[in-house]
């Protein structure tokens, strides 16, 4: 996401679209990353809340794949529109699903540690793609990994649930 943040105005601009139209362009990841929570809200608690986180990283990794192709402001919307889809709704839907992994007594922990080191991974990303532009005069190598990376991060969510780690603070348990 640090790709789209930092530098998404500078690619939208290299297409050939005005600073102000990339900003608008960029504006549509706000009204996505709305319709993207309440709707993959609706569907995990229907579905299950990974293979909902799955199809949330499907679509990032699906949206780099629009911006990669993109050769237009058009087409760059819309593949931000699709990232935007996941921006919000990656956040609950990890919370939810690292509460079915590793139990609620563990999840401020366990939560607190994902969104501790995301800052990381979102910065290096930012470097990265800075360093990829700076190289090869494109992002294409910066989007390829992104999608890559969102793609993987879908296939991996979306295998068979793992045995739980720890017991459910809400779990019945009977008395010793």
């Amino acid at each position: 996401m640090g790709f789209v943040n930092a530098h998404y105005i500078a690619y939208a601009t290299e297409l050939g679209a005005g600073a102000v139209a990339a900003a608008g362009s960029l504006a549509s990841v706000g009204v996505m990353g709305i319709i993207g929570a309440l709707g993959f809200g609706y569907f995990a608690d229907r579905r299950g809340t990974r293979p909902e986180l799955s199809i949330a990283y499907t679509f990032r990794g699906l949206g780099y794949a629009v911006l990669l192709l993109a050769d237009s402001l058009t087409m760059a919307t819309l593949g931000v529109m699709i990232i935007g889809m996941s921006w919000t709704s990656v956040i609950s839907l990890t919370g939810a699903v690292s509460a079915d992994q590793f139990g609620l007594r563990r999840l401020g922990t366990v939560y607190g540690a994902i969104f501790g080191i995301m800052p990381l991974g979102a910065s290096t990303g930012v470097w990265v793609a800075g360093k990829v532009f700076d190289s090869d005069g494109n992002y294409n190598l910066a989007l390829w990994i992104s999608m890559a990376l969102g793609l993987g991060v879908a296939a991996l969510i979306g295998l068979p649930r793992y045995r739980q780690l720890a017991p459910r603070l809400d779990a019945q348990t009977e008395p010793a």
